[in-house]
């Protein structure tokens, strides 16, 4: 039988049932961080009312960012399913952010009449040293950060006190935004200040009080000292590994001079027993390398692909062992060859 009702009359208890659904596991949401930022603040919590004025650490503006930070976590991190109470159960990086929300928030709440400001400092950072010591994440209370904030895995990741991040970054472990000095650093401002969206991968250091422009990509590994444009991707080139037995390979420089076309520059090249050969990303299945020019100094090196598959490595091997391994950048590009391309020793001494 036809229903006389109308499509809007069949649909309307339904999106009422979904959005009180929504607005339950919101309610669950924030009472569940509530609980944790209580939990974070209860070791010191006579501490912080002796010294600030009307303290609420339930304040919504702290309750926002928290919950902001942990969406972030639940909908960016897909190890985390998309699931805010698997993040909230088992994430101690979320549990550093939020202890670094804590302490930020009571650095600069008002404080009673007569309470001297480094009593505030040092209950605050009393609070991120506790949260480094159970996380592994350091954040200085002090540094300034945006909303939605992720410090995915996190051990070993520092941030310093005059740091400032904006909305929606995403840093991984290990990562330093420190100062570009070890010790007697100047006390204005010495660390970096971070755009919005940009994203720093693990170990990855940026010193100083350099400025990173909004949707930056900071590759692993890299150091940076100088300012790096809105939207620009920093990546390390060239990874440089080495075996020494009772020989030296030096490496110094490594250029692409040309399309599939390799300059290294270094000492000891001349060795007559150096080989050169072509590794895989795994470290094996060899490709073909070609020794077009060589000296002390100088190795002038070809990079074929015959089998469609080009090096990912060049390594250079003496024969009592000593060994360098060198990344090929991924601007060098491939030369294709049809007759399986050169052998990869390198020719002999003076050769060429």
């Amino acid at each position: 039988m036809r229903s006389n009702r109308s499509p809007g009359a069949v649909t309307a208890p339904r999106l009422q049932h979904t959005t009180t659904a929504v607005d339950t596991e919101a309610r669950e949401r924030r009472a569940a961080l509530a609980v944790a930022l209580r939990d974070a603040a209860r070791p010191r919590m006579h501490r912080i009312r002796s010294l600030l004025d009307a303290w609420n650490p339930y304040a919504p503006e702290l309750l926002g960012l928290v919950e902001g930070d942990l969406l972030a976590f639940a909908q960016r991190d897909p190890a985390a399913h998309g699931s805010w109470r698997e993040v909230m159960g088992s994430y101690r990086c979320f549990r550093a952010v939020l202890s670094h929300r804590l302490a930020h928030a009571v650095l600069g709440a008002p404080r009673r009449a007569g309470v001297d400001g480094g009593h505030l400092r040092m209950l605050a950072r009393s609070i991120a040293e506790q949260a480094t010591a159970e996380t592994g994440v350091e954040i200085h209370p002090a540094a300034t950060i945006g909303r939605r904030f992720v410090v995915d895995h996190g051990t070993g990741t520092v941030i310093g006190e005059t740091a400032r991040l904006g909305d929606d970054c995403y840093v991984l472990h290990g990562v330093v935004l420190g100062s570009t000095g070890i010790a007697d650093n100047p006390r204005g401002r010495r660390h970096p200040a971070i755009g919005s969206r940009v994203e720093i991968g693990a170990f990855a250091r940026v010193l100083g009080p350099v400025e990173i422009g909004d949707d930056a990509v900071i590759g692993c590994h890299a150091l940076v000292r100088s300012d790096i444009p809105a939207g620009a991707r920093v990546i390390v080139l060239n990874h440089q590994q080495e075996i020494r037995g009772g020989n030296t390979i030096g490496i110094t420089a490594i250029e692409v001079i040309g399309e599939g076309i390799l300059l290294v520059r270094g000492s000891g090249l001349a060795h007559p027993g150096l080989r050169v050969e072509g590794l895989s990303g795994r470290g094996r299945n060899a490709t073909p390398v070609t020794v077009l020019d060589r000296g002390n100094r100088h190795l002038l090196l070809g990079l074929d692909a015959p089998a469609g598959k080009p090096p990912a490595y060049v390594r250079l091997t003496l024969p009592d062992g000593t060994s360098t391994s060198v990344l090929v950048p991924r601007t060098a590009g491939v030369r294709r060859t049809r007759d399986g391309g050169a052998g990869s020793t390198a020719s002999p001494a003076g050769a060429g």
